[in-house]
């Protein structure tokens, strides 16, 4: 496991006296990356070996009125990982009480080959896994639906692309967030990564009111859903 605490900043502030969810996946997503740097297989490693990890999915429970002041720690650590895909779970936690939990689940790809592979076994005893008992943790995709309604047009820049240039997992869910109702406050999401968009793509932002909150997805001009998520209250 590794642990690491998060002051928040000022602009991580909704505006009404919470925490916006956004930063909070930042620093699941910070944690995340710091933890494989120190099991010795960060980015870099990756690179050099022609591989990288490809998100599949994410769920989410958040407490609802979260402090914008108070510090953030994240523990995180790998819950099961063999065949093509891991998953990492991580529990956050403020004034020593419970504010949060996510699970990832990722495929291991071969970006020389580029398809999907096995994990090799050096990579597999790099990360001790993590015992956990509860049953959050365990991933469930979203119902896609196709008949969401436009809400708006959004073209992938600068600020929303990572290190292969495409689209960062945590911006595609900030540009999804987008389209909900600015008091809308969900505590459960769950997102499905279905392809990957790049730098200068134009996406249509599509919503849709469903029983308990709402549902969005980006898709291309023709359709395709790159990336669709539930938020719940």
């Amino acid at each position: 496991m590794f642990t690491r605490t998060y002051e928040p900043r000022y602009g991580d502030n909704k505006g009404d006296g919470t925490l916006k969810i956004s930063s909070l996946l930042d620093m699941v997503q910070d944690a995340a990356i710091r933890h494989s740097d120190e099991c010795g297989y960060g980015f870099d490693v990756l690179n050099t070996l022609n591989f990288a990890w490809l998100v599949h999915g994410i769920k989410a429970h958040f407490e609802k009125g979260i402090s914008p002041i108070d510090a953030i720690t994240v523990t995180t650590g790998v819950k099961n990982m063999r065949g093509l895909t891991s998953e990492r779970c991580c529990e956050l936690s403020q004034n020593g009480r419970v504010i949060g939990k996510t699970i990832a689940n990722w495929f291991l790809f071969d970006t020389a080959a580029e398809k999907p592979c096995k994990i090799p076994e050096e990579i597999l005893s790099a990360y001790p896994i993590w015992e956990l008992r509860d049953d959050f943790f365990s991933y469930k995709k979203p119902k896609l639906y196709e008949d969401a309604e436009l809400f708006d047009s959004v073209r992938v820049s600068n600020k929303e692309i990572d290190t292969n240039l495409h689209l960062n997992n945590c911006k595609s869910a900030e540009l999804l967030m987008d389209a909900l109702p600015f008091e809308f406050s969900f505590t459960d999401m769950s997102i499905l990564y279905k392809k990957a968009a790049y730098l200068g793509d134009e996406l249509r932002l599509c919503r849709k009111k469903i029983e308990n909150g709402y549902y969005a997805h980006l898709a291309t001009g023709d359709g395709e859903i790159c990336v669709a998520a539930t938020f719940e209250e």
